[in-house]
């Protein structure tokens, strides 16, 4: 039985041709998957953004209105206490003068609170040295 096989020489070749053929699809395919992969990374950032930006905008409405509200009681408050005490003048200045106080009680209150972790950290600092 004679069997008709093409030369040696030729069937390297053949293979070779096949195998760079196969490994330049590889590549490609490789290539368009790291394409794809970019693509979906920065599509799950941009929607991560886009959610960030909608709770910061829901916040600050929600802290506008909370203000506006604010001001609005503050203001019925004043109005209320002038009218009990005679001038809607008083009212506003007994409003401005509690607020006044409110202010100064958080300023001194956050000054001890920084006073105290600095002091802390500077122990901190010494026990680490």
């Amino acid at each position: 039985m004679v069997m008709n096989t093409p030369p040696k020489t030729e069937m390297p070749s053949q293979h070779l041709q096949r195998l760079r053929r196969q490994m330049q699809e590889l590549v490609e395919d490789l290539r368009a998957w790291v394409e794809l992969r970019l693509t979906l990374t920065q599509l799950e950032i941009e929607e991560r953004i886009e959610a960030r930006i909608r709770q910061l905008l829901l916040r600050l409405l929600v802290g506008m209105l909370a203000g506006l509200a604010v001001v609005f009681a503050l203001v019925a408050a004043a109005l209320g206490l002038g009218s009990w005490l005679g001038h809607p003048g008083w009212g506003f200045l007994v409003v401005a003068l509690g607020l006044a106080v409110v202010a100064a009680v958080l300023h001194f209150a956050r000054k001890g609170l920084a006073a105290r972790s600095g002091s802390t950290n500077a122990a901190s600092d010494k026990a680490v040295a």
